[in-house]
């Protein structure tokens, strides 16, 4: 069935809800909203998205409120404003007696299927504006006769749909023998399931020696599919850019800094997410649980770290930090390097690619009672950022302390980097978009939140340089 862009949502099916759990009043002893599909794929038939202003809530009152929807639902968003949360059927049903008097709620996504099935959809060859409903899971459409990707242009069709991690690596492959002086790929571990993490390392052949490193990764949430996606795109553009103009921004960035990405840091979620349950969060590590699964990995690095109890929770941290491979691997390429490259010194920046919300967050994550002693000048590049995505006509981005900006837990990526890696520019970034679609974004917009991207964080690392390289 072909649809165009604006017909998309409406061209939808309907089918049962699997595994779905009875509403369960002792809200002490509540299961969680939905167990993974283990011999399908989930679906979230008449599944809703909830928007709570909680922000005339004391703390304690929005601590307690936040544990009732943790329990009874998935929270896909906290603020100190509002709070999004995923609940099922039943569970919808009885919101208005889960929420103080003093909290509103409204209903912000009616039918989560609608939009699983919006962001599973790919451009159709040759009709332009016209998408299928539903991508293929292994063979994506491709632009070159032998089943590859034109990587020589940021137009192919690579870009226009949620790709499946095999047709990432594959896309990542390509580039790395398309640009063979200016790339390279490394593996720095292993996931919990066996796949390899792969760092792309960029820099011009004719660069800096030894040049400052930016580090960017992606993935670490499985469901935010955009991460990877734009993080992919950031690395092409770099490349692409680097030879359309010698002398334009990317030749500078990439002369005077080697950017690392990292874009699938969770493969083995990333898979999950795609052939079995849209929602699925974290690692698939075996976790001891007879029903239950997995890491929640930005609660999971070494700083400020909390261990969990709630196995099934979304944001379960585990027992220790590092448990998880996948943290485990990126915290040891932060601080030591590779074996064939040992690290002399730490990289000049770190970003953390989630979504979404709109916002690009330095440290604390996990207190508003420690701040840090760079917070000035990375605010400054933070709204510099911010800027730098509205002069191309993108979106807003807010910046400030993620403690500040979303309610976030300890054990975060860019708390770690900052304190322990002292890698004094470390962010958090949340791309598009603000809850119209959420997770979902739809992969027509695959592309501008790209090119935010390349906006934003070349524009950061141009404030580095112009900050402490060549003030």
């Amino acid at each position: 069935m072909l649809v165009t862009t604006a017909l998309l949502a409406l061209a939808m099916g309907a089918f049962a809800i699997p595994h779905q759990q009875p509403f369960d009043p002792d809200l002490a002893n509540a299961i969680p909203a939905y167990i993974q599909e283990t011999d399908g794929v989930d679906r979230y038939d008449g599944h809703e998205v909830w928007r709570i202003n909680w922000s005339n809530l004391s703390v304690a009152s929005r601590t307690a409120l936040h544990s009732v929807l943790e329990s009874t639902g998935d929270i896909w968003k906290a603020t100190p404003d509002v709070i999004d949360v995923h609940l099922p059927p039943r569970v919808a049903a009885f919101l208005p007696s889960l929420i103080p008097k003093d909290a509103q709620a409204t209903k912000i996504v009616p039918d989560l299927q609608a939009l699983v099935n919006l962001s599973l959809a790919h451009p159709v060859p040759g009709l332009a504006g016209a998408y299928a409903t539903r991508s293929p899971l292994t063979n994506p459409p491709t632009d070159l006769p032998d089943g590859g990707w034109n990587v020589s242009t940021l137009g192919t069709v690579f870009h226009d749909a949620f790709q499946p991690l095999s047709a990432m690596d594959r896309f990542l492959d390509t580039l790395v023998k398309a640009f063979p002086a200016t790339l390279r790929a490394v593996e720095i571990g292993q996931s919990s399931e066996g796949r390899p993490l792969r760092a792309y390392t960029a820099h011009r052949a004719d660069g800096k020696e030894d040049a400052p490193e930016v580090v960017i990764i992606s993935g670490q949430h499985a469901r935010e599919w955009v991460g990877p996606a734009s993080a992919i795109y950031f690395l092409h553009a770099l490349l692409v850019n680097l030879n359309d103009d010698p002398n334009g921004t990317a030749a500078k960035v990439l002369r005077e800094f080697t950017v690392t990405v990292v874009p699938t840091l969770n493969p083995d979620g990333i898979v999950y997410s795609r052939e079995h349950s849209r929602m699925w969060r974290k690692n698939r590590q075996d976790v001891g649980g007879l029903v239950c699964k997995g890491v929640d990995l930005n609660t999971n690095w070494g700083y400020e770290y909390r261990p969990s109890r709630l196995a099934c929770s979304e944001s379960y941290s585990g027992q220790r930090p590092f448990e998880a491979p996948e943290t485990a691997a990126m915290a040891n390429y932060i601080v030591n390097g590779t074996a064939d490259a040992p690290r002399k010194r730490m990289p000049r920046a770190f970003i953390d690619l989630h979504s979404y919300g709109q916002l690009f967050m330095f440290p604390y994550s996990f207190s508003c009672n420690v701040f840090p002693p760079d917070a000035e000048n990375l605010m400054e590049a933070g709204i510099g950022v911010a800027k730098a995505i509205r002069m191309i006509g993108g979106p807003g981005y807010q910046t400030g302390q993620a403690c500040q900006s979303t309610l976030r837990f300890s054990g975060d990526a860019a708390d770690y980097t900052y304190a322990v890696g002292q890698v004094r520019w470390s962010y958090s970034a949340e791309l598009r978009d603000t809850g119209t679609y959420g997770f979902m974004l739809p992969p027509f917009l695959i592309r501008p939140t790209g090119i935010d991207v390349v906006a934003g964080l070349s524009a950061l690392a141009l404030f580095i340089y112009n900050t402490e390289i060549e003030p």
